[in-house]
């Protein structure tokens, strides 16, 4: 790895994300790999780390709301442009000549983050040949055929608006259910079994066309997005390891980074 890789975390409200950036760093620090942490959420209350580059000195939700006199809901809108016109703020505590992870966690509200131009033009100006997005499941959204389905659509749309390689994950793998897990593993591992529960499914509920559910699912299929998803874990810190493999086959062939000391805190 010649510089910096950049990896942003997504998903729906609520999925994980900032909690999986601070797992991440911490696998990431166990073993000696060089990283920073960026909060890319104006909205952000707290956060389960210390971020080292953080939107929010430039941009709040409660400051946006104050100036413009908006609601919550306008005033991410209007943060979430804000943020990406500090473009060049963040992109300057980026050591671009250092071999590193540059984790970003992406705002809570999906949608304002993937599907504002704003946003796009934000990832093309930080390290775009040399991004990486990881889109994570949350398991509670993806409890049916069509939840899975939807969730995989949602990962989907976000790789065609960014154009980047991509990881989608399971998020809260020790939360599940075993059933719910074997269940998730076994649409997985054998895409059929979903295709055939997701037509037993619309044909159980008079709002679902058997057709929808098939055209979409095999569009998705044929994007191979089922094969490439794992379960991971903030807690039991279960998948790290292979976000890690994934990066690193991307941008180094699956060579290691270069490892340094761990820190401090690993090293009592």
């Amino acid at each position: 790895m010649v510089g910096p890789v950049a990896i942003y975390i997504l998903g729906t409200a609520g999925c994980g994300k900032s909690s999986l950036a601070a797992s991440f760093s911490g696998y990431l620090s166990e073993y000696g790999y060089k990283h920073m942490l960026v909060n890319l959420d104006p909205g952000a209350d707290l956060i389960p780390y210390e971020p080292d580059i953080d939107v929010r000195d430039w941009v709040t939700l409660a400051d946006v709301m104050e100036e413009y006199g908006l609601g919550p809901n306008g005033a991410q809108i209007v943060a979430s442009d804000l943020v990406a016109l500090n473009r060049d703020k963040v992109l300057k505590g980026i050591d671009v000549d250092m071999d590193q992870y540059v984790l970003l966690d992406t705002p809570g509200q999906m949608e304002l983050f993937t599907f504002r131009e704003s946003a796009r033009e934000l990832v093309k100006g930080i390290l775009p040949s040399r991004s990486f997005m990881v889109y994570l499941i949350d398991p509670f959204n993806a409890r049916t055929p069509s939840g899975l389905i939807s969730q995989m659509m949602l990962s989907s749309l976000a790789r065609l608006r960014f154009q980047l390689p991509s990881a989608e994950v399971i998020s809260k793998s020790d939360m599940i259910e075993p059933a719910q897990m074997e269940r998730l593993t076994r649409w997985l591992e054998n895409p059929d079994t979903l295709h055939d529960d997701s037509m037993e499914e619309a044909s159980r509920t008079s709002n679902m066309a058997p057709e929808l559910s098939v055209n979409i699912f095999r569009a998705l299929e044929s994007l191979g997005l089922f094969s490439r998803v794992f379960p991971v874990s903030s807690q039991t810190k279960e998948g790290m390891e292979g976000i890690y493999r994934a990066v690193q086959y991307v941008f180094s062939g699956g060579e290691d980074l270069p490892q340094g000391e761990p820190t401090s805190d690993e090293e009592e």
